[in-house]
């Protein structure tokens, strides 16, 4: 028997979205990395867009 178990979250439609600051490089990157591997909706800010780009 198979069964899908869901969090409460999943369950009322959650999102995690995060706005990460700094996403070009350094700790900014690394967290920014860490929350899309995690499954998290993330915007990414900078003031140089081709590292910006090479975090996307």
């Amino acid at each position: 028997m198979n069964t899908v178990r869901t969090t409460d979250e999943e369950s009322a439609g959650v999102r995690k979205v995060a706005v990460v600051t700094g996403a070009g490089s350094g700790i900014g990157r690394a967290v920014a990395v860490e929350l899309l591997t995690a499954g998290w909706s993330v915007a990414l800010a900078g003031r140089r867009p081709e590292p910006l780009a090479e975090t996307a």
